[in-house]
Formats: structure tokens, C-alpha cells, sequence
């Protein structure tokens, strides 16, 4: 199993972040973003993994913590800042997750 750690700033410098996402967990690799994606970019990246499901490729597993809404994390939210990170893995690899407002727990295969 390979786990690929994404910073923001290498992310930002991919033309299409969603299609880079995909294209490595379809290469079998957990991804871990810096920064946590939007609920508009899940719902695009679930929406195309769902396209692209076939005897190979079983789909995607998704869990994002956010910090909680304070007044601080709504003034960086406006300035476009998001706090948090996202995993991301195939679905053929994750038994099990636990996930809690603090913490996710991925049990694989």
C-alpha cells in the first residue's frame, strides 16, 4: 500500500486536482490532502469516480475532518482558506473507518 501526502500548494499547481486525485487512487495509492476539500469538489470527485467504475476499479472511500466553526475558522473560510485534511483511498482497500469530529481511523485490507 502507498500513501501520497499532498500539500495545498502542490495541488494548486495541478491543471485538474480532482482528475489527479483519481488518477492516484486508481493507481492504488491512499491519498492525504493538506487541506481538506470542499463539499462542491466531493461531490465532483464522487461523481466522477462513479463514471469510472468497472471490474478493476470499485470506486473511492472518503473522510475529511474540519475544524470546527468559530469565529476565526468562518473569517479564514471567507478568505478561502480551509483548515482540515481529506483521505482518500480505493474502496477495494478499506475494511473499516472510524471517524469522529477529532480523528479518522482507516482499517485496511
Amino acid at each position: 500500500m502507498e500513501i501520497e501526502f499532498i500539500s495545498k500548494d502542490a495541488l494548486a499547481k495541478e491543471g485538474n486536482a480532482l482528475e489527479y486525485i483519481l488518477s492516484s487512487i486508481e493507481d492504488g495509492k491512499i491519498v492525504v490532502l493538506e487541506q481538506p476539500l470542499d463539499s462542491e469538489s466531493e461531490k465532483t470527485l464522487i461523481s466522477k469516480t462513479m463514471d469510472k467504475i468497472d471490474s478493476k476499479f470499485s470506486g473511492i472511500e472518503i473522510s475529511t475532518l474540519r475544524k470546527s466553526k468559530g469565529i476565526k475558522e468562518t473569517i479564514f473560510e471567507m478568505l478561502g482558506e480551509r483548515r482540515g485534511l481529506t483521505v482518500i483511498g480505493p474502496a477495494k482497500l478499506v475494511k473499516e473507518i472510524k471517524q469522529n469530529p477529532e480523528k479518522i481511523n482507516w482499517k485496511t485490507k
